[in-house]
């Protein structure tokens, strides 16, 4: 069961990413939050993935509480847990390869030299499948430390789970619409709401068009989905 499996404090996760880029191991890492627990109920391949290929964490309220109420005690309420990975990279000095997004490489550049990120390579997140090889050999040459994918579940984790199997020893890491708000292109929910656990309306809000399924739909599926499963472990 993915309940599990899911590294629940943070200090867990930092000390997994740490181990992995000191022994230059192999590593793919996603998240598990309310939208992406929707996404595993019904998706197999994805469900299938995240069981056997990746190390996950939990991210979100939602998930917190779901764990609650299956009753694990030692776990605790993430907070910005993929900035805190970025940083930690960005402290190493180590090489980024990014995924994701539709930025032109003047933005990338411009980015480099405001936050100080050794970005070695950039592909945006519009590709198509004919173009994953010519990409998979970019970031072969190019050999970076860390490639983070930000393209959204379950789409992030299809390429981070076949780009690992074309590569050697490669931190991987799934990181959602996290590339728009480090590199200030969408505003984020102040901290005290997103702490709260409110950063999902805030988003709603914001972006009414395209989030109001996720949300004014996804959170009562996420209610039966938890139900579908607690009754069915009773």
């Amino acid at each position: 069961m993915i309940f599990n499996k899911l590294y629940k404090r943070e200090a867990d996760v930092l000390n997994l990413v740490d181990r992995s880029l000191k022994s230059k191991s192999s590593l793919t890492l996603t998240y598990m939050n309310q939208h992406c627990f929707n996404i595993y109920c019904s998706n197999k391949e994805y469900k299938n993935l995240l069981d056997s290929e990746f190390k996950v964490f939990l991210d979100g309220v939602g998930i917190y509480l779901m764990l609650k109420l299956f009753g694990y005690k030692d776990i605790q309420r993430f907070k910005d847990m993929t900035e805190k990975i970025f940083n930690y990279f960005l402290k190493q000095g180590s090489s980024l390869y990014l995924i994701g997004g539709r930025f032109d490489d003047g933005f990338i550049e411009n980015a480099k030299s405001q936050k100080e990120i050794n970005i070695v390579g950039y592909q945006n997140g519009f590709f198509s499948e004919i173009d994953f090889p010519s990409i998979v050999e970019n970031i072969k040459t190019i050999a970076p430390d860390v490639i983070f994918i930000g393209m959204g579940v379950p789409k992030q984790e299809l390429y981070a789970w076949k780009l690992g199997q074309m590569v050697e020893n490669k931190i991987i890491i799934c990181v959602g619409n996290f590339f728009d708000y480090i590199f200030r292109v969408q505003k984020r929910a102040p901290k005290i709401i997103r702490y709260t656990g409110f950063e999902w309306l805030f988003r709603l809000i914001t972006e009414p068009a395209r989030l109001w399924k996720r949300y004014i739909v996804g959170i009562p599926l996420f209610f039966y989905n938890i139900l579908k499963m607690k009754l069915s472990f009773k």
